[in-house]
């Protein structure tokens, strides 16, 4: 139990530590001795064993189909407040809670949302009723109001054409017959004053006769005394008064036409739009409700498979956001959407990550078989090939498979772990091999009978010391400088 402890926390410190500090070449005593030996002037060719091995640094990561990446992408809600969450580096099953965060206020907000809903819904259908009703009626009030308008129309042209000067003639008449009545009264009492002054005596049933028609004038005098006062308000103050009555209301009647003609529709327009607006705003507020809940859903954040839980993303088996996601995930930390703040590697699955150096590169190759051994146990030894070679300048690297499903990798072995990596890029059993400065292009110059001939040879592999020649050379052929 204890040497597992040491292991994770070995494990541990490595995701800490940047890569290409892990991969850092050492001083080599031997390369070193062997750059101040003088370069060899003659050689002589004999068969021998080639090898050409590339040793690396290199971390172990998980394969990219084994880390699971979380990360919240919320539809409707943007404050993730971290209440708490599980350490770098621990292990955990499949629905293990990962982080917690503070949902008080995503879970208020959905209440208020669910309590608007039932009013929403019925000023939506109170809505729709109106326009409804609107629909039916304004076309009866638009007609109405033509018809009312047509009337006026009608009703003045009448007053103007006719009315008017009917009501003046009737009122110049009423003069004329209260005159008439006048002097007809006036005409019968002096009558019958001179015709009962004429007799000595007048009789009783004459004298009433008189008196009644002296009544008869003096009514008829009061009445057209009167009707002259009436007839000359109505001529000069009434009539004229009720023609702009009616002018007025004529053209009230066209102004209030126009209005309605013009407001009806407009009216009705407008509460179709507040209608498609209410319809909107509800589905957009069940939109809302719906998104909030899913938001509120995502926010349970569970361990989609059995692993260890690390902060951030990883590369080339190093936690490269590890130490700024491990700022947000504390209490009161804000996490970012569509920010991977966790991945949970799979273990017992790994590959190896190498950076390589630039003059190494061309001895690798996908395909290449090499040999892994973790710095944690020196004395394991897997078996491992180059799956990848990465050629993009200033960022050279290769992959190595590292077990699979079959052939599992150690579960003493874990993500960020550092290794040493020996590629066999090229190994022969028995060749012939020339030191490199005594090859000149395609050919090299050998010794026959004390004098130097040029002969072309077929270069293989090199190692940058000695190259292999395929063709050209044979056994006991003296290569020397030119």
């Amino acid at each position: 139990m204890k040497h597992r402890h040491a292991l994770f926390v070995t494990a541990l410190f490595a995701l800490s530590t940047p890569l290409i500090h892990a991969q850092q070449p050492k001083p080599d005593p031997k390369a070193q001795e062997e750059k101040k030996k003088p370069a060899p002037r003659e050689h002589t060719a004999k068969p021998g064993p080639f090898k050409i091995e590339v040793e690396l640094d290199a971390l172990f990561s998980s394969p990219a189909d084994k880390q699971h990446k979380i990360s919240l992408t919320p539809k409707a809600w943007g404050d993730m407040t971290v209440l708490s969450a599980l350490p770098h580096g621990a292990r955990v099953k499949k629905g293990d809670k990962l982080i917690t965060i503070d949902t008080e206020k995503l879970e208020r907000a959905i209440q208020e949302v669910e309590l608007a809903e039932p009013a929403a819904k019925l000023a939506l259908r109170i809505a729709e009723a109106e326009v409804a009703a609107l629909e039916q009626t304004t076309p009866k009030q638009l007609a109405a109001a033509r018809r009312s308008k047509s009337i006026s129309e009608e009703n003045w042209k009448y007053y103007e054409s006719t009315g008017h000067p009917e009501a003046l003639r009737a009122a110049k008449k009423s003069i004329q017959f209260a005159q008439q009545g006048y002097e007809y009264s006036k005409e019968e009492y002096e009558q019958l004053k001179k015709m009962y002054e004429a007799d000595d005596l007048t009789e009783e049933t004459e004298e009433i006769v008189l008196r009644r028609a002296k009544n008869s004038f003096e009514r008829a005098t009061e009445n057209l005394r009167l009707a002259k006062m009436r007839i000359d308000r109505d001529i000069k103050i009434n009539l004229p008064r009720q023609k702009d009555s009616n002018r007025s209301g004529a053209e009230a009647a066209d102004l209030n036409f126009a209005y309605t003609i013009q407001s009806l529709p407009r009216v009705l327009e407008q509460k179709r739009y507040a209608l498609e607006k209410a319809k909107r705003d509800r589905t957009k507020a069940l939109r809302t409700l719906k998104n909030l809940k899913a938001d509120l859903a995502s926010f349970d954040v569970r361990s989609p498979v059995d692993g260890i839980l690390y902060y951030g993303l990883s590369r080339r088996g190093s936690w490269i956001t590890a130490p700024a996601i491990s700022k947000k995930l504390i209490p009161g930390g804000k996490l970012a959407p569509r920010e991977v703040f966790i991945t949970v590697a799979e273990t017992g699955f790994l590959s190896l990550t190498a950076a390589v150096p630039e003059e190494k590169l061309g001895y690798l190759k996908p395909g290449l078989p090499a040999t892994a051994v973790p710095i944690s146990n020196p004395g394991m030894k897997i078996n491992a090939e180059i799956t990848n070679v990465n050629y993009i300048p200033g960022n050279f690297s290769a992959r190595f498979s590292a077990g699979n499903e079959k052939t599992p990798t150690n579960r003493r072995l874990f993500p960020g772990m550092k290794a040493k990596v020996k590629v066999t890029a090229a190994k022969h059993e028995n060749v012939i091999t020339v030191p490199n400065n005594l090859i000149h292009g395609n050919s090299v110059w050998i010794l026959v009978d004390g004098k130097k001939q040029r002969r072309a040879v077929k270069k293989g592999a090199t190692d940058g010391k000695v190259t292999v020649i395929l063709k050209g050379l044979n056994e006991g052929d003296k290569v020397t400088t030119k």
